[in-house]
């Protein structure tokens, strides 16, 4: 089973659209924004289709691998391709496929999470709260200083760029509440809602639940289809966005790997 680099992004948009939701990342990183970021490999079966694939991508501060296909000699495809994955990534891996990254890998901070989707025939859009308002790069300095909180984040200032990042302020100036998104692909009619965080001393005040109806409103003049990702286990956001008419698609694990962990 050879592991093959791949390029031709049509050929992996047709195995991506098989499952728009599960494969939301994969799908708007083929966007030429995110595609210079990305690495795509890929094994195929005796008929000459691809099977599995692996994506790199390198846009962030830690580098990120996903996984999709069929799952068949899944295991065998992530053996033979450890030779090009970084010696430390973050990782997003459908809950079916985790047994095959765990025989591999030796991964840690691994969390459940769910893949939830709308579609933007679905959703009924409500009156906007005016104190919401967009970011941009001016804002950088307040961005970080909120990110302080929340080591785990996955924001680059680049993705300012995309003018899909809103915040909200205390009386006092202070940005308290933001979201925005991962990817967003006009192209491939998806976009991937994230970096959505609450400073602790300001939850409980519906702070998320109107940045994020902003967040829908403008997306949903781009595309179509929108995807997020939530804990299991985190049930109040879970009920923030079904109020919002989210669904829930696919479970799927995520985690940090080191080869420094000797795994």
């Amino acid at each position: 089973m050879p592991v093959e680099e791949l390029n031709d992004r049509e050929e992996l948009r047709e195995f991506l659209v098989r499952d728009r939701l599960a494969n939301a990342y994969l799908l708007g990183n083929l966007d030429p924004s995110y595609f210079q970021f990305c690495k795509w490999y890929g094994s195929r079966g005796e008929d000459g289709q691809l099977q599995n694939l692996l994506l790199v991508y390198s846009g962030l501060s830690l580098p990120v691998l996903f996984t999709s296909g069929n799952g068949e000699g899944l295991e065998r495809f992530l053996v033979e391709s450890r030779r090009v994955v970084p010696g430390r990534f973050h990782f997003h891996v459908l809950e079916e496929q985790m047994p095959a990254l765990e025989s591999v890998y030796d991964p840690d901070d691994v969390t459940a999470m769910i893949r939830m989707g709308l579609e933007r025939e679905e959703y009924e859009a409500g009156p906007l709260d005016p104190r919401v308002e967009r970011l941009g790069h001016r804002d950088t300095a307040a961005i970080m200083e909120l990110y302080e909180h929340y080591p785990d984040n996955f924001f680059e200032p680049y993705q300012l760029e995309t003018g899909l990042y809103f915040g909200i302020r205390s009386e006092e100036g202070r940005l308290v509440s933001m979201g925005g998104v991962h990817v967003v692909s006009e192209e491939h009619d998806v976009a991937v809602i994230g970096n959505l965080v609450t400073h602790s001393d300001y939850r409980g005040q519906g702070l998320a639940t109107v940045v994020t109806a902003r967040l829908i409103d403008e997306l949903f003049e781009r595309v179509s289809l929108l995807a997020l990702n939530v804990g299991r286990d985190n049930a109040p956001a879970v009920k923030l966005y079904k109020n919002f008419g989210f669904a829930s698609n696919n479970v799927f694990f995520e985690g940090r790997w080191s080869s420094t962990n000797g795994g």
